[in-house]
């Protein structure tokens, strides 16, 4: 396993998600998933919170990068961009579900914070759809970073004949 792309592709997409999520923010949706994340673990909502959220955020993104690479080398056999997005389909649809139930052990929801809904469904259509495209964004980095895996030449000899060809040509 590439541990240095896997790390740097999870560490890009989930840097991505959060400026995608700080960009819905500006325009309305309320996806605050840093905010959820920081002040589950402690302090209420706040500066602290969303910079400790961040922080995690960018921790666990990383370590999902590691578990996309391992998918890609031992469970699929395949890498690059479009594996990551399926990959990001099924990341999504079991976030997803984890979110809807985030109420049951989270201390500031609803209190003090939105209930996000599964999927963000509490946040409108927008948050929905958000949610699930910024997690197939994330896939396509993760796996476009990670890019292919050796096991592909085993499959696919011809395909891989013609991307070294155009390599070479270039």
């Amino acid at each position: 396993m590439r541990i240095g792309r896997a790390v740097l592709g999870g560490l890009g997409g989930a840097m991505t998600m959060s400026v995608l999520a700080a960009g819905l923010r500006a325009v309305g949706v309320p996806f605050h998933l840093e905010l959820v994340l920081g002040s589950l673990v402690g302090p209420a909502p706040g500066t602290a919170a969303f910079a400790l959220g961040l922080a995690i955020h960018l921790g666990v993104g990383t370590l999902f990068g590691l578990a996309y690479g391992y998918l890609f080398e031992r469970v699929w056999a395949h890498g690059g961009a479009l594996t990551g997005v399926l990959i990001g389909v099924i990341h999504a649809a079991f976030f997803g579900v984890f979110i809807g139930i985030t109420p049951q052990f989270h201390p500031h929801i609803p209190e003090r914070l939105l209930d996000p809904g599964p999927y963000f469904s509490n946040t409108g259509i927008v948050g929905t759809i958000a949610f699930f495209l910024i997690h197939l964004l994330y896939g396509a980095i993760v796996g476009g970073v990670y890019g292919h895996v050796p096991a592909e030449r085993e499959w696919s000899p011809l395909a891989f004949a013609r991307i070294d060809r155009a390599t070479r040509a270039r």
